[in-house]
């Protein structure tokens, strides 16, 4: 029968392996793994045992920690809200959802997604919540006759000229900026509410969405739908 110190020893160590897979996590549990090292080292188990559970855990923390991110990703988005983005046949500029205003539009659901259906303003008053973390998000443009056609997702990073993937810069994507961005105060106690923005362009024509003026006058707008749905 083993003893204690090295069932102690091997438990630590086992579990703050699988903990650590989590680097974010590292700074906690290495402590921990050393001390749990230390204690199987002063077991009686053999010198090569000792010797197996102490490198072993080092060699295939890397790879694991790999694996554990594809697979976290994987489900992750498997097991997110899925949401259809659809805007107007040929729309670009700033697109808002104004999350859980009464007056909003009613969560429609299609094929087990959730349907947002933009205006032509590209501002969007939802009854629904949209949630954080994993995503699985799709974008569309929406004919009037219910025809769609995909919108390719654009990560920021990608507007620079540097950037490691290629990206055209004449064709249209969908850019997300985040929640809750304004560039003024929201009046009439508006500020309760949580907002989701992105812009629907070119890459040869983002930075106009961006300057302060088109924010400006794009907010104010928000901000007299909103109270007129109140």
């Amino acid at each position: 029968m083993k003893d204690k110190k090295y069932i102690i020893g091997l438990t630590i160590i086992s579990l703050t392996f699988l903990v650590s897979l989590n680097p974010y996590l590292l700074i906690f549990t290495v402590p921990v793994f050393i001390f749990g090292v230390g204690v199987l080292w002063f077991s009686k188990s053999k010198i090569l045992t000792k010797t197996l559970w102490t490198i072993l855990p080092l060699i295939f923390w890397y790879p694991l920690m790999h694996l554990f991110f594809y697979l976290s990703g994987i489900i992750g988005t498997a097991t997110a809200q899925k949401l259809d983005f659809n805007f107007p046949d040929n729309f670009k500029g700033k697109a808002i959802v104004v999350q859980q205003i009464d007056c909003g539009q009613e969560i429609i659901k299609k094929d087990g997604r959730e349907q947002l259906n933009f205006p032509e303003n590209g501002i969007l008053l939802y009854k629904g919540k949209i949630e954080s973390g994993y995503i699985n998000h799709q974008y569309f443009y929406l004919t009037k006759t219910g025809d769609r056609t995909k919108i390719p997702e654009r990560a920021n990073y990608m507007f620079w000229e540097d950037a490691k993937t290629v990206t055209s810069s004449s064709e249209v994507g969908v850019w997300f900026e985040g929640m809750g961005m304004a560039t003024q105060i929201p009046p009439d106690k508006l500020s309760e509410y949580k907002y989701l923005e992105m812009i629907v362009s070119s890459k040869d024509s983002l930075e106009k969405y961006y300057d302060f003026q088109y924010n400006k006058q794009t907010d104010s707008l928000k901000y007299e739908i909103m109270k007129q749905c109140r």
